[in-house]
């Protein structure tokens, strides 16, 4: 770790600055090590990615726009949608993934509404291999009757 963080330090002072993203990568040309994955316990945006299916509570606390950002640095293009099925909040946002062997789509919900109180936001992972796995906080309301695998994140 410590050889890893000597050169991302280096990789900055000289100017090469990759903060991770996609399509940031220093003035080699070689994308080498980041900020990001120079932090104790870092994962990849690989890993992330890769891992969801198995590791769903990953996706507490992140935002649309980052789990976006993640499968498409990953090399799976993905756009977030704002929600806009009839009978909801429409509050919710839909990450649409392509490309990726299981997963299809995160919908993610800042809170408020029928399930959880307001600011208690929860996760909705659907693959084309496990169906729906839900990532909810213990105030959440009507548990027993969503279809699919339910993790709570908070407990």
């Amino acid at each position: 770790m410590a050889a890893h963080e000597s050169a991302v330090s280096a990789r900055l002072q000289a100017g090469e600055v990759n903060d991770g993203a996609a399509g940031n990568v220093g003035q080699s040309g070689d994308p080498g090590p980041s900020l990001e994955s120079a932090r104790p316990g870092a994962t990849s945006r690989h890993d992330f990615v890769d891992n969801l299916v198995s590791d769903p509570k990953s996706v507490a606390g992140r935002s649309a726009q980052d789990i976006a950002d993640q499968f498409t640095a990953a090399g799976y293009p993905a756009h977030v949608e704002q929600s806009t099925k009839r009978g909801t909040s429409q509050r919710a946002q839909q990450v649409r993934i392509q490309g990726h062997p299981e997963v299809t789509n995160v919908q993610v919900h800042p809170g408020g509404g029928r399930h959880t109180p307001e600011g208690s936001p929860y996760w909705k992972i659907s693959t084309n291999t496990e169906g729906k796995t839900w990532v909810i906080p213990r105030d959440f309301r009507g548990a027993d009757e969503l279809g699919g695998n339910v993790v709570r994140y908070d407990e």
